[in-house]
Parts: C-alpha cells; sequence; structure tokens
C-alpha cells in the first residue's frame, strides 16, 4: 500500500461511537463489509486497517469481527475489534452469534404479547 493509498483510507473511518466501533463511510460490498479500491482491486476495509497496524494477514487465518469486544458491525474497522481466527472458527462464532440474536428477538416478540 502507498502512502496515496493511505491518505485515501484514513478519511473514510469515522471517529469512535458509543460501542468503540470505527465504521467504514465510504462504500461497502453487499454484506456491509467496507470496501476500498486499491491499484484498481477491491478489499475489505477492515483487512487493510489489520494490515496497516499489525502487518499482513497470516495465510489460513481470518479476520474476526469480536461482538465480545463491543463490535456490533461488519463496516467496523477498529482493530481492537478484530481477531485472527481460522475460517472454521470464523464460522463457529458468526453461527453461535446468529443464533443469540434469533433467540433475543424471539423472545422480545414473546413478551410483548
Amino acid at each position: 500500500m502507498t502512502d496515496e493509498d493511505v491518505a485515501r483510507f484514513l478519511p473514510k473511518i469515522d471517529p469512535p461511537n458509543i460501542d468503540g466501533c470505527t465504521l467504514w463511510n465510504a462504500s461497502t460490498f453487499g454484506g456491509g463489509y467496507g470496501q476500498f479500491k486499491i491499484q484498481g482491486r477491491s478489499v475489505v476495509a477492515h483487512r487493510v486497517a489489520w494490515t496497516l497496524r499489525h502487518g499482513p494477514i497470516p495465510d489460513g487465518l481470518e479476520l474476526d469481527h469480536v461482538y465480545l469486544r463491543g463490535c456490533r458491525s461488519k463496516s467496523c474497522v477498529n482493530t481492537d475489534h478484530l481477531e485472527l481466527v481460522t475460517q472454521e472458527e470464523n464460522k463457529r462464532r458468526r453461527t453461535a452469534a446468529e443464533r443469540w440474536r434469533c433467540s433475543v428477538w424471539v423472545r422480545t416478540e414473546l413478551d410483548e404479547d
């Protein structure tokens, strides 16, 4: 990444919100993850943020937005909210988070009756 890329990247990040998330305020991929172009190629913004702070992501690992650290958004680029995990672990956590969100929604709906 060039100095010019970094200069384009940083202004696209909002100040921390109440959860500590620093949200990407530019274009996103369909799933809600931030999108940034480097040399004409679209890359995921939270991966760029991680690489700027910690260096390259090791082969075989990916980044997880950690709910227990306050992260509530796929567009968050706060590297303190990210953790290197295997694809299998990331999938396991995503499934557990989806189940938890569904159970909260169901209880909330039932409680309103």
